[in-house]
């Protein structure tokens, strides 16, 4: 009877062994992944300060406007330019007049490709 004891005993505290140094295992993979996702989080704020940076030196002013004055034909705004919401329709151009396609449905590359796949 004492030695069936000591026997499950000693199971027991192998296997409780075993237990402990898988359980350690899993930990210290758990904690280098956690390093891992902390060093990669880091990464990112630096590369998002590296963002805001580039972002505060391509909207500075000075170059936002050196940019316009070199790309767009841009003036002052000219008194006859300010509209009243009720005269706006005066300075619009005219609306092109609408012309629907008169190409045929047989030669119309695009029908052919819905027909087939439908």
């Amino acid at each position: 009877m004492l030695r069936l004891l000591n026997v499950i005993l000693v199971v027991c505290v192998l296997a409780s062994g075993f237990g402990l140094y898988t359980l350690e295992h899993r930990t210290r993979s758990v904690e280098r992944e956690i390093a891992r996702i902390d060093a990669n989080v880091e990464s990112e704020y630096e590369f998002i300060g590296l963002l805001n940076a580039e972002w505060s030196m391509l909207t500075r002013p000075q170059r936002l406007e050196q940019l316009a004055r070199n790309h767009l034909a841009l003036g002052p705004v000219l008194p006859d330019q300010l509209v009243e919401l009720n005269g706006l329709a005066d300075k619009l151009p005219p609306a092109p007049a609408h012309q629907p396609d008169k190409t045929p449905a047989s030669e119309d590359p695009m029908a052919e490709l819905l027909r087939m796949m439908q």
